[in-house]
């Protein structure tokens, strides 16, 4: 029976074509699907550090960073990325879904009431429902239905959004939702997963570089698996926030700690990025030739000026055969099918790196109007 019952739900992804496959990665092949925005994963200054990371600390922690797990080297982590962000403490995780998994328990633990934008990421989903907090949503990237929303609520209420989607690669207007919580005694909780290491002076994010303090964005979300080419992640914010996770954020409480050689690694890497305003600039400048393709594609794109961009197919069926002929030809550029996304915006999500040249963007743009017409 329990054989049966798993052989129909297989059956039922592979008829819907939204049965999802593991593909190992392989060396040549074009990338389109990588969040390794600045091309930063085979540097050699950050495999030093990794190096020098596992050759001074213990490669495993020993435990919850509530019991003995929690070492120097990760207090260093926190504190190094505090300061950069003018915010008052950190609080290190093993993965950004951890994270906002974490976040969301804390802010139904204290009876908040969430106005979430309806495109945010799954893990924050998945903690309302564990967590059974009250929510509701706005339509994405959608302020005026969001004060629309606040004005209908009542109590205590805070704003979860992305400063960039990673499905749709918009770009939240956080001065709009910064002008929303000062007018409506509103706080805002931001998932920088696809802003950190990219936007900003020094990479320091979206909320950065918009100026908005820990006082309108209490927590933001800073995943290391994007920019900074590695796992997990740490939330930043206000003090008393940050020590009420402490307090409840089972994920960080009932996990074993990062490795303490990891942690050496992530925080080299971070000063790294830092420094990498030049991969930055031409980053912006591929993203500005691929919007130009765009302009001139008759194809169905959404309107992103980042480095995720959106085709929109409709189709599962065509958007995974799409996905295997551009494989063929030499590019990896993964299919994006509902529940992740609607399926109008079901296609391809493409992501553009630091290491793409202007002929890659060109050789793909002719592949997808030859398979697409």
């Amino acid at each position: 029976m329990r054989t049966e019952r798993l052989t129909q739900l297989l059956a039922q992804r592979k008829r819907d074509n939204v049965c999802r496959v593991r593909r190992v990665s392989h060396a040549g092949i074009l990338n389109f699907s990588s969040n390794d925005y600045l091309s930063l994963s085979e540097d050699v200054r950050i495999k030093n550090a990794y190096q020098k990371g596992f050759a001074q600390y213990p490669c495993g922690s020993g435990g919850s960073m509530m019991v003995s797990g929690y070492h120097p080297i990760h207090r260093a982590l926190e504190k190094n990325v505090a300061e950069a962000l003018s915010v008052d403490d950190c609080l290190l995780f093993s993965s950004g879904y951890a994270a906002n998994m974490a976040v969301v328990a804390l802010l139904a633990r204290i009876d908040m009431r969430l106005l979430i934008d309806k495109a945010i990421h799954a893990s924050v989903y998945d903690g309302i429902a564990l967590s059974h907090a009250a929510y509701e949503r706005f339509t994405h990237h959608d302020l005026h239905d969001l004060k629309r929303k606040i004005t209908a609520s009542t109590g205590d209420r805070v704003i979860l959004t992305e400063s960039v989607f990673s499905m749709s690669g918009q770009q939240t207007v956080l001065q709009g939702i910064a002008a929303l919580c000062a007018a409506h005694d509103v706080s805002a909780v931001v998932d920088e997963a696809h802003a950190f290491g990219v936007y900003g002076a020094q990479g320091l994010g979206l909320v950065h570089q918009q100026q908005l303090t820990q006082d309108t964005v209490p927590l933001r979300i800073i995943p290391f698996g994007k920019a900074l080419v590695s796992t997990g992640a740490l939330v930043a914010g206000k003090q008393e926030w940050i020590d009420a996770l402490v307090q409840v954020a089972r994920p960080a409480i009932y996990s074993t700690a990062i490795s303490p050689a990891h942690a050496y690694g992530i925080l080299k890497t971070f000063d790294i990025v830092r420094d990498e305003n030049n991969r930055r600039v031409v980053l912006m400048a591929l993203i500005q030739q691929f919007r130009e393709h765009v302009r001139q594609s008759p194809l169905t794109w959404r309107d992103s000026p980042t480095a995720i961009q959106q085709l929109q197919l409709g189709c599962p069926a065509q958007a995974i055969k799409v996905s295997e002929q551009l494989r063929e030809a030499g590019i990896y550029c993964m299919a994006i099918r509902q529940p992740t996304v609607s399926k109008k915006e079901t296609g391809l999500r493409i992501i553009l790196n630091y290491q793409h040249q202007a002929h890659d963007i060109a050789f793909l743009f002719n592949k997808l109007h030859t398979l697409c017409a």
